[in-house]
């Protein structure tokens, strides 16, 4: 009998560890917003690849995105036809995401308005009777910001969307608006319908509140992205330093490669204020060249920040980087700024507290210059201001004197009145000029080589 129970014990313990080990299935559906048309490196930057890299190896995002496709059976490109439905219907998958109704707009698919509903529906029961139940999510079309191939927002809006929220409500099937989020965001549509990378990432969020709002973490609608690991979506390359036609994953690779081409003592780490200090190994802006020649080439240091980037870019960055293999002996860490627009002080010092956890899980032995975000705000009114006080009164609390080592650069770049000392940094009160730099050196400096025991 005991023989017995421990037979069904470790079957059910084998059982549960198999079940967990099982891969999530997600299928996108959709048109070429899916597919990412218009985006240069769509295979990364598509919203089906953003959300893969959101989700992790747990998960099988594929991308059945069909430009032109339309959801009416009588339009000039039905998805019904195409042989990525045919794909999806294979896959058997256990989430789909339907993105379908742009394209229905156009007058000569919208003629047949009258059927838009039932051929809706008939998808998305055709998508609810496969063998692996799937769970089907409804996402509203993205705004249109200008009418393009026939395509029209007053449509979108209008009569597109209402009829999908009508077959989410009869199919009981959620649905995902992606239409109010984007409309903030007519700078990510190049074209004026489709999104660009930033616009994906947008997108991706949205959806991920909306996979997991069943989860205990996310029953209130509360997501903390300061802490989620997620790559960035950055494409701007000559705005962000890069050159152009760079977007971020060509820093990311461009970053790993300095670590496989060479050991780095110190690593300078956060975003473009970081990015900033130049150096070899990358093409971008350097505010100070001079300043990396004298200072930091003779503490053989790395530059690895990357412009535009939050802290759960970071995080992504150290769980799918190299830091193990480069070994850095110490890493200066500024980040948090490129959070103030989306995330409160807290979420913000949530997500630089898993920064550095992080950092110490993946090379133990460092030891880490903590600058979370540098000064900002013109004066102490400035909402800016005050969301940078109350992170670093959170984040201070992380020096221990053994790894951590807290820095605050308050009496370098704050009067005592809470006005910014003249000619630090510029207009927009976050980035620092050429002699910001020269202050922050003074500081960075002679820390690093202390911890590094020179």
């Amino acid at each position: 009998m005991v023989k017995k129970l421990i037979f069904i014990l470790i079957a059910f313990l084998t059982g549960t560890a198999i079940l967990d080990a099982q891969i999530v299935k997600i299928a996108c559906v959709g048109n070429s917003i899916t597919y990412g048309d218009g985006i240069a490196n769509r295979d990364k930057m598509s919203y089906p690849a953003q959300l893969q890299a959101w989700l992790g190896s747990r998960y099988t995002v594929r991308n059945y995105g069909v430009s032109g496709a339309t959801m009416l059976r009588k339009g000039d490109k039905p998805y019904w036809d195409e042989p990525e439905y045919k794909e999806v219907m294979d896959f058997d998958p256990d989430i789909i995401i339907v993105k379908l109704g742009t394209n229905d707009s156009k007058p000569q698919n919208w003629q047949f308005a009258g059927e838009f509903e039932k051929d809706y529906t008939d998808m998305v029961l055709a998508f609810k009777a496969l063998d692996s139940k799937p769970r089907v999510l409804l996402a509203l079309p993205v705004p249109v910001f200008a009418e393009k191939w026939g395509i029209r927002d007053s449509i979108v809006r209008d009569k597109i969307i209402p009829i999908i929220k009508n077959v989410s409500k009869a199919t009981k099937c959620q649905y995902i608006d992606l239409y109010t989020p984007l409309l903030p965001y007519k700078y990510a549509f190049p074209d004026d319908v489709h999104p660009n990378s930033i616009g994906a990432s947008v997108m991706v969020e949205q959806i991920y509140r909306s996979l997991f709002y069943r989860d205990k973490m996310h029953s209130s609608g509360y997501l903390n992205t300061a802490i989620l690991p997620a790559p960035g979506a950055e494409c701007r390359g000559a705005a962000a330093g890069w050159g152009e036609g760079n977007d971020w994953y060509s820093q990311f690779d461009a970053i790993n490669k300095i670590g496989q081409d060479r050991k780095a003592d110190l690593i300078l780490l956060g975003n473009s204020i970081t990015q900033g200090w130049g150096g070899e190994g990358r093409s971008v802006w350097s505010a100070v060249p001079e300043l990396w020649d004298s200072l930091f080439k003779p503490l053989n240091a790395a530059n690895f920040g990357i412009s535009g980037d939050r802290t759960q870019h970071v995080l992504w960055r150290i769980q799918n980087g190299n830091f193990d293999k480069v070994k850095p002996k110490v890493i200066a860490l500024e980040i948090g700024a490129n959070n103030f627009g989306d995330n409160s002080d807290d979420e913000i010092a949530d997500g630089i507290q898993s920064i550095v956890r992080a950092l110490l899980k993946k090379v133990p032995a460092v030891k880490i210059i903590l600058f979370g975000p540098l000064p900002t705000g013109t004066d102490n009114k400035d909402p800016n201001r005050k969301k940078y006080k109350q992170i670093h009164q959170i984040i201070h609390g992380l020096n221990n004197g053994k790894n951590v080592f807290y820095q605050n650069m308050d009496k370098q770049f704050i009067n005592p009145d809470g006005t910014l000392v003249e000619g630090l940094l510029s207009p927009d009160a976050i980035h620092l000029t050429a002699e910001g730099y020269r202050i922050w050196a003074g500081v960075l400096v002679p820390e690093a080589r202390r911890l590094m025991g020179e």
